[in-house]
């Protein structure tokens, strides 16, 4: 039964149920992995070969490339605003404070549709092999760049994107000193504009992927010592880990995971010599983004034979609350699902930590994007100006702990609960470095970029296939 969630005001499920980021209309594991499978068909090949295959639209100077100037603003094509999102991103507030808000500035009723998708590949194939039509979507970054060479994006309007001005840019400081990143510009953030036609792709949340475990099973210097190590073991100190460990049901994040495994063992000299930065031809760790088919044999043969035996599964609704309940011992884990499942804000301590392993994650950012084939293009500027307004996007954020973007949102979140007092149930998750790492946690994480058609069709969906199946 859903309550109220008590840090954002919106309703949320009790944190207690089977997952928080419960399906609300699909079955993610059967289709995230069907997505894949599609995908291995050629189809990846097919559409970045040939790109959109219809018309210009009346606003389009080249496919996919917008003049704004036949935009009207503040003209509604449609009542209806239609959205792909991840599961359980925002609170269900926030959907409503948008059609309010809407309400409110134009006196005009909204019906805002979500389909909710577990995977960037699932995405894809929904609006290439599924027809499906969003106005807006959120990939995450590597994603962005396939989506883009396949023409699937249109260009943004800054114009109509006041708030912008929120993100982090790698300079602007909050109240704590902390910069953030940088999240404005094309240096920070390459993905996110296309040359010669600007910004194609909007920050929301971020995160990194790296390892939960539980605390009574392993002592923090274990986790250390070990890092996804941990996924060989059958026991630890007479505790069985055979199928109480698991996965996220991710290609490019159980393969992200094998890179480094196989990596760190491809590096010369004892473990205290070797070195999670990432770097070029074997002298640093492998990356998130390995295109030698010997890498990739090596990271499916460790993922295959030596971790799957041990895990009860590959399941990402199910990462946060597996480790909460003591289903699992240690798990992939997103770092936002990861720590509101332990809701840390409460009086309830579960026996979980996470941090990044010693070999490495994954850093990624979501980010809102306008679908070549959305209706409302004026609309979806205005929904994407709206998470980006300060309050808005401490809401957010306040709600699913990921790391945001906006750093005047940053400087609000909110230090506890209402009702907790400091020094009872105090939490400041401006300061967790599990949601902010420090430079030293993030020089051992690196972006996954689009590793390009050969790759991911030859190399990584049969890899995946072999090891997930």
């Amino acid at each position: 039964m859903a309550k109220k969630d008590e840090r954002a005001g919106g309703e949320s499920e009790d944190p207690l149920d089977a997952s928080r980021r419960r399906f609300l209309k699909l079955s993610g594991a059967a289709l995230g992995a069907s997505a894949v499978t599609v995908m291995a068909g050629g189809i990846l090949d097919k559409v970045i070969r040939f790109g959109a295959q219809t018309g210009l639209k009346p606003w389009e100077t080249a496919v996919g490339v917008v003049d704004y100037g036949l935009v009207q603003e503040g003209v509604f094509t449609t009542n209806e605003l239609r959205i792909a999102q991840w599961y359980d991103y925002w609170p269900g507030s926030f959907v409503a404070n948008f059609q309010n808000y809407v309400q409110t500035k134009y006196n005009r009723s909204i019906r805002i549709t979500i389909d909710v998708f577990t995977t960037n590949e699932e995405l894809f194939t929904w609006i290439t092999q599924s027809g499906r039509k969003f106005d807006v979507m959120f990939p995450s970054n590597y994603m962005v760049q396939i989506m883009d060479r396949a023409s699937l994006l249109m260009n943004l309007n800054p114009a109509w994107l006041p708030n912008l001005q929120n993100l982090a840019d790698g300079v602007k400081t909050a109240y704590n000193g902390r910069t953030l990143g940088d999240f404005l510009t094309p240096t920070g953030t390459p993905y996110a504009f296309r040359q010669g036609t600007g910004r194609i792709a909007v920050p929301y949340q971020g995160g990194t992927t790296g390892l939960g475990y539980n605390t009574t099973v392993f002592a923090d210097a274990d986790i250390a010592e070990l890092g996804v190590d941990v996924f060989r073991h059958s026991s630890w100190n007479g505790t069985t880990l055979s199928r109480r460990m698991g996965m996220l049901d991710d290609m490019r994040e159980v393969l992200g995971l094998g890179f480094k495994a196989a990596g760190w063992d491809a590096q010369p000299g004892p473990d205290s010599a070797k070195t999670g930065v990432v770097g070029a031809n074997g002298e640093f760790q492998w990356s998130q983004n390995e295109t030698d088919p010997a890498h990739v044999a090596a990271a499916e043969n460790i993922l295959k034979n030596e971790m799957e035996p041990n895990l009860l599964g590959f399941n990402t609704q199910s990462q946060g609350p597996w480790m909460r309940d003591g289903q699992t011992y240690a798990n992939q884990a997103w770092s936002g699902d990861l720590v509101y499942a332990l809701r840390p804000f409460a009086q309830t301590k579960y026996p979980v930590n996470y941090v990044i392993p010693k070999q490495g994650g994954a850093r990624w950012v979501d980010n809102a994007v306008i679908h070549r084939e959305a209706r409302n293009l004026w609309l979806a500027h205005e929904f994407m100006n709206f998470f980006l307004d300060t309050t808005q996007g401490a809401t957010i954020t306040d709600w699913n702990l990921y790391a945001t973007p906006n750093i005047t949102s940053y400087d609000i979140l909110q230090r506890s609960p209402p009702g907790c007092s400091p020094g009872n149930c105090d939490y400041d998750p401006r300061e967790d470095r599990r949601i902010y790492p420090d430079e030293a946690d993030l020089a051992r994480c690196d972006w996954q970029t689009d590793v390009g058609v050969d790759v991911t069709q030859n190399l990584y969906i049969p890899a995946w296939g072999r090891i997930r199946f």
